[in-house]
């Protein structure tokens, strides 16, 4: 997992797993570039592009800045180091004064958590509408949620109310989605995280034990 492709594999086997009942056979996987992965199956043509939500370099970031409470400071990059993209709200957060903009302080993790995943879309969004991305009649985004932040509740599938308050905010996010009509150019947004799979489309939100 340490290097791109091989995230990327891991991203899709995932959601292959969870979907491996509603695929058609004899289902073949191409590694790609733009989008990552092309699904070709009888009656089935599909675009899989993945996306790692936090970078590794972002989670170095966070131990660095742990204890930093000011709002201009900017790591200095040593020869070859990722340079980061300022405008993900998650960097932002890091890098905000404490008690900073509402909706990106510690007491509103789910706020910080949709802002996050928007962003995220929205950056695909540009990718798959330059020249050169191989469109498919159905074109899937899988995003590794792999920040899950500590005030949001875990629970085991569809147990209580810590899982309904997942389904909720996820529900948030299609709606928010829906507004700006990012199933034009996605038909599924699908989240990955530690338990399960949330798929997002036009309809609604299904969920999927991993």
């Amino acid at each position: 997992l340490l290097d791109k492709k091989p995230r990327e594999r891991w991203l899709m086997a995932a959601w292959l797993a969870v979907n491996a009942g509603q695929l058609a056979y004899p289902l073949h996987v191409h590694s790609s570039e733009r989008p990552d992965f092309l699904l070709s199956a009888p009656g089935l043509a599909m675009g899989v592009e993945c996306m790692e939500v936090v970078p590794e370099e972002l989670k170095r970031l966070q131990t660095e800045l742990r204890d930093i409470n000011s709002g201009w400071v900017r790591p200095l990059l040593a020869p070859g180091e990722h340079d980061w993209d300022w405008s993900n709200p998650m960097l932002q957060r890091l890098l905000a004064p404490r008690g900073g903009r509402p909706g990106y302080d510690g007491e509103d993790p789910q706020g910080l958590w949709l802002a996050v995943m928007r962003w995220a879309v929205a950056k695909k969004r540009d990718v798959i509408g330059r020249d050169g991305f191989a469109r498919r009649p159905h074109n899937v985004l899988l995003l590794h949620d792999n920040w899950p932040l500590p005030a949001l509740p875990c629970a085991p599938l569809a147990q209580g109310q810590p899982w309904q308050q997942w389904r909720q905010l996820v529900q948030q996010l299609q709606q928010l989605l829906l507004a700006d009509d990012t199933f034009a150019d996605w038909q599924q947004v699908a989240i990955v995280q530690a338990d399960w799979v949330w798929e997002i489309g036009r309809a609604g939100v299904t969920c999927r034990q991993r």
